[in-house]
C-alpha cells in the first residue's frame, strides 16, 4: 500500500480545539498497491472532522444503514462524533486524500461553503490534489507558519468543493478537460505532449487548447510549465539535490534547458533563486 502522510501530533492523533477557528490536524494520500483490502472502522467516529476524496477508482462506505460506492471524483464528510466505516478494495483501484480538521469556526466554515450534506460531487480538479499534497508537506516538514498554510489551503479546498458540489454537471468536455488537469498534476514530470492529450480528449488541437484555456485561463503548456517550476521552486528551498537532478526529477532532461526555462519566467536563475 502506498501511503503518504502527515499530521500535526503523533499518528492518527484525535485532535480537537476550540481555541482557534480552524486547524488542520492531519492529510494523506492513500492508494492501494497489491494489499487486497483495507478497511477503516471507527464506531464512536472522532473529535475531529473528515473529508475523503476519491481521486481514482472507488472505495465502499458506510453510513448508518446504508453502504454505498464513492467513486472518482467524489468525496464523502464524516462530523464529530459520527461512525466512519470506509473500505478501499484492491480490484476497484482506488485512490483516495484525505484531510482531518478541527475548530471552533469549522462547522460554520462547511455551512458557508455548501458542504452541508455527507456525500459530495466534488468533481476531478487538479487543484484538489495540489492542496492535498501541500498540506502534507507542510504538516511533515513543520517550517515556520506551517499550520497556517495548512489552514489556507484547507479552507480552499473546502470552498472549491463546495462550489464544484453546487454547480450544475458540466459537459463530456468540461469532464475531459478535468481529467487532464488532475493527469497534469499526477504526471507531470512525463513527456506529455499536447497533440496525446487532445486525441485523448477526441478533440482537435486547437478545440483542445481553446477548451482548457477557458478553464484554467492559460495553455496546455504554460499550466505544465508552472506545475514543473512550482516543484522545482519547492525543491531547491528544502532538499540538497543538485540542479541537474532537480530538473530530471521536474521532468526535463537537460539541466541548461531547464535553467533557461527558470530564468525566464522566475526572473532568476535556479542556483541564485536556491541561494536567495
Amino acid at each position: 500500500m502506498f501511503q503518504l502522510t502527515g499530521y500535526l501530533g503523533g499518528y492518527d492523533e484525535d485532535i480537537c480545539r476550540e481555541d482557534t477557528d480552524f486547524l488542520v490536524t492531519s492529510a494523506g494520500h492513500y492508494r492501494l498497491v497489491k494489499r487486497p483490502v483495507f478497511e477503516t472502522v471507527r464506531p464512536e467516529g472522532r473529535q475531529d472532522y473528515q473529508i475523503l476524496y476519491v481521486a481514482q477508482g472507488s472505495l465502499e462506505v458506510r453510513t448508518g444503514e446504508e453502504e454505498r460506492l464513492i467513486s472518482e471524483g467524489e468525496g464523502v464528510l464524516f462530523r464529530p462524533g459520527e461512525p466512519q466505516w470506509y473500505r478501499y478494495r484492491l480490484e476497484n483501484s482506488p485512490e483516495a486524500y484525505w484531510m482531518h480538521f478541527t475548530g471552533r469556526g469549522a462547522g460554520q466554515l462547511l455551512e458557508d461553503a455548501g458542504l452541508g450534506g455527507q456525500f459530495i460531487r466534488a468533481g476531478i480538479r487538479g487543484e484538489y490534489l495540489s492542496l492535498f499534497d501541500r498540506m502534507i508537506r507542510e504538516l511533515q516538514m513543520k517550517r515556520p507558519g506551517f499550520s497556517v498554510l495548512c489552514g489556507g489551503c484547507g479552507m480552499e479546498l473546502l470552498a472549491l468543493m463546495g462550489r464544484q458540489n453546487a454547480a450544475r454537471p458540466g459537459t463530456p468536455a468540461d469532464g475531459a478537460i478535468e481529467e487532464m488537469i488532475a493527469r497534469f498534476h499526477r504526471d507531470f514530470k512525463e513527456n506529455i505532449r499536447v497533440e496525446d492529450c487532445a486525441r485523448a480528449c477526441n478533440m482537435s488541437k486547437s478545440w483542445f487548447i481553446r477548451s482548457f484555456r477557458a478553464r484554467t485561463g492559460v495553455t496546455p503548456q504554460r499550466y505544465l510549465t508552472d506545475l514543473r517550476l512550482t516543484e522545482a521552486k519547492e525543491l531547491l528551498s528544502s532538499s540538497s539535490l543538485n540542479i541537474g537532478e532537480i530538473a530530471a526529477f521536474c521532468g526535463y532532461e537537460n539541466a541548461l534547458y531547464f535553467s533557461r526555462i527558470f530564468r525566464k519566467y522566475t526572473g532568476t536563475s535556479p542556483t541564485a533563486y536556491r541561494k536567495r
